[in-house]
């Protein structure tokens, strides 16, 4: 192969990735300007999964609150059921969330706002399970029955994931009924 050769195959490599990189732009309007029924219903299937995450959330933070009262309970189980927490916040709840945030300005006005309930929760839920981590690497060997923080730390990981089971499952409820209607021709599709 000599130079020319290499030059060339290199032009037109450089080029295709060119024109490949110039197509994506023109690709993103079009994500957001899909089908109002097709964004209904991802946003729909996005805030199942919030609501069975927050489920999972709210199952393990109700081991926690049971175990929080037995003396017998180590440092182990916590750390472990607060690392589940923060695994499903951080993977499950977190992706959900990002994306319904994206699509939330092509939304109907109250599908943003129970977007934002969710968010407002998922964050509280999140600072929380953080708060009670740190907390319970701190206190060392003391028993979880002694350490009033964290028991409060541990009730309010409880609060708003129940909280934010509630919003999602309301606010599938409705948009379910709404897209059915919409796909029935007896609602506008914002």
């Amino acid at each position: 192969m000599n130079y020319q050769t290499i030059t060339r195959s290199v032009s037109k490599v450089t080029v295709t990735a060119l024109a490949a990189l110039m197509l994506i732009p023109a690709a993103l309007p079009a994500a957001e300007t899909q089908d109002p029924i097709a964004l209904e219903k991802e946003g729909i299937e996005l805030i199942n999964q919030v609501e069975g995450v927050a489920r999972d959330v709210s199952y393990q933070a109700s081991v926690l609150n049971h175990s929080v009262w037995q003396m017998r309970s180590s440092k182990w189980v916590h750390l472990h059921h607060l690392g589940q927490i923060r695994e499903l916040v951080n993977d499950g709840l977190r992706p959900a969330l990002i994306r319904l945030e994206a699509i939330q300005p092509l939304l109907p006005e109250w599908k943003q706002k129970s977007i934002d309930k969710m968010l407002e929760s998922a964050k509280a839920l999140a600072q929380d399970t953080n708060a009670a981590i740190l907390t319970k690497k701190d206190a060392g060997t003391m028993p979880a029955p002694l350490n009033a923080e964290y028991r409060q730390q541990l009730s309010t990981i409880s609060l708003h994931a129940d909280t934010l089971v509630k919003s999602a499952d309301a606010a599938a409820a409705y948009a379910r009924a709404r897209l059915k209607a919409a796909e029935a021709g007896l609602l506008s599709k914002k």
